[in-house]
C-alpha cells in the first residue's frame, strides 16, 4: 500500500484585495489551500502549485521564499 509523503505539502500561489491600489494583487507568499480558503477575498493564482517541505510553513500555513543572494531563492 502507497502511502502519501507526509513530510511535504502543496502550496498555491493566490492573489487579495489590495486597498491602496483597490486592485487584487499577488500575495508576496504562498499558502496551503485551507489557508487560502480563509482569507475572504483570496482568488487561487491557477498554475502555481508547488511542494514544500512541511517544516517551512508558517503557523498560519504560509510559504515564504528566503532570497539566498547566491542565484536561485532557497
Amino acid at each position: 500500500m502507497h502511502r502519501p509523503d507526509t513530510r511535504t505539502v502543496t502550496v498555491h500561489g493566490f492573489k487579495v484585495f489590495d486597498p491602496d491600489s483597490r486592485e487584487m494583487q499577488v500575495a508576496a507568499c504562498k499558502a496551503t489551500l485551507d489557508t487560502i480558503g480563509k482569507v475572504a477575498t483570496a482568488e487561487l493564482v491557477p498554475g502555481t502549485a508547488e511542494d514544500v517541505p512541511r517544516h517551512a510553513l508558517d503557523d498560519q500555513g504560509r510559504y515564504r521564499r528566503i532570497p539566498t543572494g547566491w542565484g536561485a531563492l532557497a
